[in-house]
């Protein structure tokens, strides 16, 4: 919906004027907007106007007409699942009704409209057709109800045009004067959205990022450059970080509206029980929302938390994660999580299927690619495939239970043939073998569709059945199809940039199917809105990025330079020591010596971070036995939101000793942890940071070896110096921090690692020995005095 001030209309198109009011005037909320893909439009433009309690539409859609009264509709489904099969059924029947009260208001002489309609399943390849005839006084009186549901939400984007955009429009950047190297950033930022491009920023910690991407979207948003701003974080910091900016940009006067989306599963309390059946939750029963999302926007809260959501979802009965995606569509600002738009299995139907006017800000976006190499990647084995568990729960010989056995075997005959030639036998006789080629085998385009169209046929069939199993049923049909979904989904996308993977293991078969090449994918996704900001503190080098992120040599690319002083850091480099695999054991009493070489010049918080779990665990042993009286703490693997608490809480002791943490690099503790002042004084960096070899890994680096002559840059380099920059980068947080960075391999002393330090490091020395490295780290704190 869109409202016009000249004309006092709200333009809508058919199709969401009954996504809107299917809302409102539903007994029972069926409606999932993750069903429908895509209504194609036709050649015969019609629109109308109705006004409801004071609020005046003009509804526009268009029709293929074949004849007199008659004419084509085609809609594509994701899937045959009953409760979103009814629901997208719902939403064609409201679309057709919609339709004809457009061509009635254009033909007075007509009585009856006749539909044809094409569903299209995209994955099973299925196609039903329906003939549907509306009647004249039918269609005339449901759009009169549409229009009565619609203008509850009419009036919220009245008031976005008239009050929220213009104060927008003259937005004030909130701390004052913007620094040298921010106002370049928001000059660039702007400009990229305006003009519809990306920009591409390095924006080091301190320059204060995150306002420099969100104030100029708003101000963007209020000259008409964009319809929406969608800031994209990986992490539950960014996000607060980004909500704080929006409070602070309205307490100076602008008038906006945003949302923080938070995960379904951290948001219902109700167990998940949709999943078994829609209609087992309370929240299905009663079509509140709508009231919900309203009472929520006459609180005139600038940013709506997950609290917020939860506690209105309560008072109104009413599903926390459908309110909280109702709400985003009134809100300018939209917070989230990268996946909501890149992951092609959860990202959010209602924007960006079709896509729209939005600015994409996307923070943290140095380790995009890599995620994003998760989300298009997807692997199967034979065992799953087959699901013997699953069989015998099916074993009623249900469409399902026939499909998997044939399936299994005609997976095994397609990929055993490529496998042969590679597979050798260990000692004991138990075959392994690896396979890796750029085709996949012609039968892969048929097995997978047929299963998902089985375990959809399957999934109906259990959510209608009364028997005492059919919830258990339905749940393991529906994980099942999860797993084969997504390979057949990833079968869809396989080209340019993919490469399968075949791995033979004793009995196991597995396939895999690999993102090499994340640019085509996420470019697409990019192309979904108007503009993108893709920025980072740690994006070096550019180019590496604006290649693997989607953009290209049109996109802009900016570095900004940090505002702290080099004075406030030390950063030395011990290029005496090697930590390569084979020479760790070996290293662990010398790096040992390092860390406490660093730690004795002043009492303070250190952290010490290394390659792998293994390696800080031998290290940490290592050092805690021979300098038992510092205090040290490990991270451990999966370490659940309360231990990871507590192991921050160490650095808040204030209490004058020493603490050793021992670390990974790309873990939870070496990226958004803002330990600031004396809560940190020094990192010791064990290791470059480089990725593990791996089948996946080389094929990498060969890929880009081919195109950009680029491979061990792409594969391992640039990654690995990533990880290095990050865990450094925890020492210096705020313009009155001081601390040092000791980086431990002989490796930091190549040209090609030196050329990616920043300018922060500027005056970095190389030392021999511990000794050495005491003295330079100890004139470093005197300096202090």
């Amino acid at each position: 919906m869109k409202y016009n001030c000249d004309t006092g209309l709200i333009h809508v198109l058919a199709h969401e004027f009954v996504l809107v009011a299917r809302r409102g005037i539903r007994e029972s909320q069926t409606y999932d907007d993750e069903v429908i893909k895509s209504a194609a439009p036709g050649k015969e433009e019609l629109f109308a106007e109705v006004e409801a309690d004071g609020v005046r539409f003009l509804v526009e859609g268009t029709v293929t007409p074949m004849a007199d009264g008659c004419a084509k509709l085609r809609f594509e489904f994701e899937s045959e699942h009953v409760a979103r099969a009814k629901s997208a059924d719902e939403q064609v029947r409201g679309e057709a009704y919609v339709l004809a009260a457009l061509y009635f208001t254009g033909h007075s002489e007509a009585e009856k409209f006749t539909f044809i309609i094409n569903r299209e399943v995209s994955l099973s390849g299925a196609t039903l057709t329906e003939e549907l005839t509306v009647p004249r006084a039918d269609a005339l009186k449901f759009l009169d109800r549409c229009a009565a549901a619609a203008a509850r939400l009419g009036r919220i984007e009245i008031e976005r045009v008239t009050v929220r955009l213009p104060s927008m429009k003259v937005a004030k950047f909130p701390y004052g004067k913007a620094r040298e190297g921010q106002a370049e950033m928001i000059r660039r930022a702007y400009r990229a959205i305006s003009r519809g491009t990306e920009l591409f920023c390095e924006a080091p910690t301190g320059t204060g990022k995150t306002i420099s991407a969100l104030y100029p979207a708003i101000r963007a948003m209020g000259d008409g450059r964009c319809e929406k701003a969608f800031y994209f974080t990986p992490k539950a910091t960014g996000a607060a970080a980004a909500a704080d900016c929006v409070r602070l940009m309205c307490e100076g006067g602008a008038k906006i509206r945003a949302v923080v989306l938070t995960a379904k599963e951290k948001l219902c309390n109700r167990g998940h029980v949709c999943r078994e059946g829609r209609q087992l939750c309370v929240t299905n029963r009663k079509n509140n929302v709508i009231a919900a999302t309203l009472a929520l926007a006459d609180r005139n809260i600038p940013v709506v938390m997950a609290d917020d959501i939860t506690a209105t979802a309560n008072e109104y009965t009413v599903c926390p994660h459908e309110l909280a995606l109702t709400y985003s569509e009134l809100c300018d600002v939209v917070i989230c999580d990268v996946n909501y738009l890149f992951d092609p299995q959860v990202y959010i139907r209602r924007y960006f299927t079709h896509g729209g006017q939005y600015a994409f800000l996307i923070d943290e976006a140095h380790n995009l690619a890599e995620r994003a190499r998760e989300m298009y990647s997807a692997e199967i084995t034979l065992g799953q495939i087959a699901s013997p568990a699953l069989c015998e729960l099916l074993s009623d010989g249900g469409t399902l239970c026939r499909a998997m056995p044939c399936a299994a075997e005609a997976f095994s005959a397609a990929v055993m043939p490529l496998l042969r030639d590679e597979v050798i036998k260990d000692k004991g006789g138990v075959p392994h073998g690896a396979y890796h080629t750029r085709e996949l085998p012609n039968d892969f385009y048929t097995i997978f569709p047929a299963l998902v169209a089985a375990a959809e046929d399957d999934l109906f069939q259990a959510f209608r059945s009364r028997a005492e199993d059919a919830k258990e049923r339905a749940a393991a049909i529906r994980d099942y199809a999860y797993a084969i979904k997504k390979f057949a989904g990833a079968i869809s996308r396989f080209g340019e940039g993919y490469e399968l993977f075949l791995f033979l293991d004793g009995d196991e078969l597995r396939a895999k199917i690999f993102c090499i090449d994340t640019a085509g994918e996420l470019s697409a996704r990019l192309r979904l809105g108007r503009a993108s900001i893709i920025f980072s503190a740690t994006m070096t080098p550019l180019t590496f990025y604006r290649s693997v992120l989607g953009g290209d040599r049109s996109s802009d690319m900016l570095t900004v330079n940090s505002p702290f002083a080099n004075e406030q850091l030390y950063v030395a480099i011990m290029n005496n020591v090697t930590t390569r695999t084979s020479e760790r054991e070996k290293s662990l009493g010398a790096i040992s010596g390092i860390i406490a070489a660093t730690l004795s010049a002043k009492r303070g918080n250190y952290m010490i971070f290394t390659p792998s779990f293994a390696y800080a665990e031998a290290l940490h042993r290592r050092f805690s036995t021979k300098y038992p009286k510092i205090r040290s703490i490990l991270q451990k693997p999966g370490m659940n939101p309360r231990e990871r608490d507590e192991f921050l809480a160490e650095f808040s002791k204030n209490d004058g000793k020493y603490l050793a943490a021992f670390c990974v690099m790309g873990g939870v503790f070496a990226e958004g942890v803002d330990l600031v002042g004396d809560k940190l004084i020094g990192a010791i960096v064990v290791g470059i940071g480089m990725p593990a070899l791996s089948y996946e890994r080389e094929a990498i680096a060969a890929y880009y070896q081919d195109r950009l002559d680029s491979g061990t840059e792409y594969a391992y380099l640039y990654p690995g110096m990533n990880r290095v920059l990050q865990a450094a980068g925890r020492v210096i947080r705020t313009e009155g921090d001081r601390g040092v960075i000791v980086l431990v391999d002989d490796r930091f002393n190549d040209p090609l690692y030196k050329k990616l330090m920043p300018e922060l490091w500027h005056g970095v020395e190389f030392l021999p020995d511990a000794g050495t490295l005491k003295e330079k780290v100890e004139e470093f704190w005197l300096e202090e005095e």
